[in-house]
């Protein structure tokens, strides 16, 4: 494997492959190494080389590779392995146009299926976010969203759910593995506080559009940054 990595963490992450097993665990355990920034883009990840440093069979090293793929943390090449991704600027932009389109529509069928204590949740959830975001990091901020919508998503189909989830993950990788946590951007806050008004009195169309500007807001604001990073844009 290509890059430097953190042999306290990666004698720590393979532990937790081996007694968790499976590729999903697998899967897990080199995300979090991508978000954290021990491998690196560019890096190659070998079948045999991660297999062997982990403890586990290559066939469940094979299927967390292509888990990854999935996800769009890495590209698989025949015969060479997986090499870690950069996504382009206009392959983030439609990302997030597919995540608003689905968030507005999760936020909608929480409205209509969400019991009461749910929303209350949910709700409450979201005002004590608004009450100290201004004093925390982009990271906190992120992980706070991600979080909350992770409670909305309950109440979506169980495709709707796991696209969801694939997208929150996509989302932490872009903010801390891209170094967008430092960007110091507050946030889209009334969007969020119009979201908390509109699950309160479950008006589905209100809380489906305040949903699609989370996204959108975000959308901007990760596009200007990647794009002042140089980040390539096709």
């Amino acid at each position: 494997m290509a890059g430097k990595r953190d042999p306290g963490s990666a004698k720590a992450a393979a532990a937790g492959a081996r007694s968790s097993g499976g590729a999903r665990a697998i899967a897990r355990v080199l995300r979090d190494q991508i978000q954290g920034g021990d491998i690196k883009a560019g890096d190659w990840l070998r079948e045999i080389k991660l297999a062997e440093e982990m403890g586990v069979a290559r066939s469940a090293v094979r299927e967390a590779l292509r888990l990854l793929e999935e996800d769009g943390f890495v590209a698989l090449e025949k015969f060479r392995g997986a090499r870690v991704t950069m996504p382009t600027v206009y392959e983030l932009f439609d990302l997030f146009e597919v995540r608003a389109a689905l968030f507005g529509l999760v936020a909608r069928f929480a409205c209509f299926r969400a019991p009461d204590a749910d929303l209350r949740e949910i709700v409450g959830r979201i005002e004590a976010m608004l009450e100290v975001a201004a004093a925390q990091s982009v990271r906190w901020r992120v992980d706070q969203g991600v979080e909350i919508g992770a409670l909305i998503t309950r109440h979506g189909s169980r495709d709707a759910q796991q696209m969801m989830a694939a997208s929150h993950r996509k989302a932490r990788w872009h903010f801390s593995y891209m170094g967008l946590t430092d960007s110091g951007v507050l946030g889209p806050i009334d969007d969020w506080r119009q979201l908390a008004a509109a699950l309160s009195v479950r008006d589905a169309e209100a809380a489906a559009g305040a949903a699609r500007r989370i996204i959108y807001f975000t959308q901007q604001e990760v596009s200007r940054l990647l794009l002042a990073k140089g980040v390539a844009t096709g």
